[in-house]
């Protein structure tokens, strides 16, 4: 969005918006409690803002309160075509399953992988004894 402020001493502040406003280059002492919101909110680049102006001198500012969300989801619409170019899992399913992994590894090696029954735990379970009686 174009800025709309002209900073000038040499003229009058004069409040045309949305057209434009002419604007003191420095603000005064009485613009801390004087100043009034003017206009719609906007955006710029990646930020959302309104104009503030004085009511007494003129001395207008744009003040920025927040992201907009139209950079955010340009943004992270960049970043999943970045990713999806990378592979990385932005779609439904791009990694592998265990069983694929172990089917190629096996294919690599020339045998047949392992059947999932088969499978152990890393840690064994051991089994409690009975417990043995007083008699």
């Amino acid at each position: 969005m174009d800025i709309i402020i002209e900073y000038r001493d040499d003229r009058a502040p004069a409040n045309e918006y949305p057209e434009r406003i002419v604007s003191p280059t420095a603000p005064s002492p009485c613009c801390m409690d004087n100043m009034e919101r003017i206009g719609h909110p906007a955006f710029d680049a990646s930020w959302r803002f309104f104009y503030k102006r004085c009511r007494t001198c003129g001395y207008t500012v744009r003040c920025f309160y927040a992201p907009s969300l139209m950079a955010v989801f340009e943004a992270a619409k960049e970043i999943r075509l970045t990713l999806a170019e990378m592979n990385l899992g932005t779609g439904k399913r791009k990694r592998r399953t265990q069983a694929e992994i172990e089917a190629e590894i096996a294919a690599a090696g020339g045998r047949a992988a392992r059947p999932k029954s088969g499978h152990r735990s890393p840690m064994p379970i051991r089994h409690r004894r009975p417990a043995e009686s007083a008699a």
